[in-house]
């Protein structure tokens, strides 16, 4: 999607799709290559969700929900029920604000995709290849910048050796866990998740232990199916887990939901 500005020679609008101000001629530093701009805009919630899978977006983090009907406060999501399509939002107090509900899949998902971009924007990401601010300077001090590439490649490998080590160690006690009759946690790293047995639906929702000497109560590292609960790692809960922790970008690493604002409708 392009994004539009000023000349900075003339003043006159130019667009990011402009190699050259269409009115002076003048260079346009922000000019994205069409490879680099994501012009792919989904129409389907199976495109959606794999729009944001190829770009490593941690949905749980984000708040999107894409083909659940989640009903926990502050979340987007869409789903389907029988032929209409519903995009919604849950606010903080938990009531929900029904974005759109009809029959057409390609503006119900045009509609959630526009508010994914826009918080993604409002944090400085740039999804769709629009130019982040300062990308103008990408060109200039070409040997400073690839000095500065293979320093950071290799501080990447050694930092990734650390950290596979410290991965093994927080996920050491991963596994299956249970507290009373009606509750199962599944513990990752150093998050808990739980689900009920009676759960249908097989959500895992981000919840806490209830005793923190929890090593008594596992009940194994392997998915049983007597249990009459999901697997969690068959859950959406757990494929957002993996899309944000496979992310090759930093870019949502430091993403807080505290940012959106979630007592407005949309």
């Amino acid at each position: 999607m392009a994004s539009t500005g000023k000349c900075q020679y003339c003043g006159s609008t130019i667009s990011s799709e402009d190699q050259k101000c269409p009115s002076c001629g003048a260079p346009n530093p922000n000019y994205v290559e069409p490879t680099e701009r994501q012009i792919f805009l989904p129409k389907t919630i199976e495109e959606l969700k794999e729009y944001c899978a190829q770009r490593g977006m941690p949905l749980l983090r984000m708040r999107f929900f894409i083909g659940e009907d989640f009903r926990e406060p502050k979340a987007f999501g869409i789903y389907r029920e029988g032929d209409e399509f519903i995009v919604y939002k849950n606010k903080s107090d938990g009531s929900r604000a029904i974005r759109y509900r009809g029959p057409d899949e390609k503006y119900a998902v045009n509609e959630l995709f526009l508010k994914l971009l826009d918080e993604c924007h409002n944090r400085g990401i740039y999804p769709d290849g629009a130019p982040s601010k300062g990308s103008g300077n990408t060109k200039k001090g070409g040997k400073g910048a690839l000095r500065f590439v293979l320093i950071y490649l290799a501080f990447v490998v050694a930092f990734s050796s650390v950290m596979c080590g410290i991965s093994r160690l927080r996920h050491k006690n991963d596994g299956y866990y249970q507290f009373d009759d009606s509750t199962v946690y599944y513990h990752y790293g150093d998050n808990w998740y739980y689900t009920y047995t009676d759960n249908d639906a097989g959500y895992w929702y981000p919840g806490d232990a209830p005793v923190s000497e929890y090593q008594d109560y596992s009940i194994g590292t392997d998915y049983e199916s007597d249990w009459g609960i999901s697997n969690f790692q068959d859950s959406s809960t757990y494929e957002a887990l993996q899309e944000s922790n496979s992310s090759s970008s930093s870019d949502y690493d430091s993403w807080d939901s505290g940012g959106t604002d979630w007592d407005s409708d949309w």
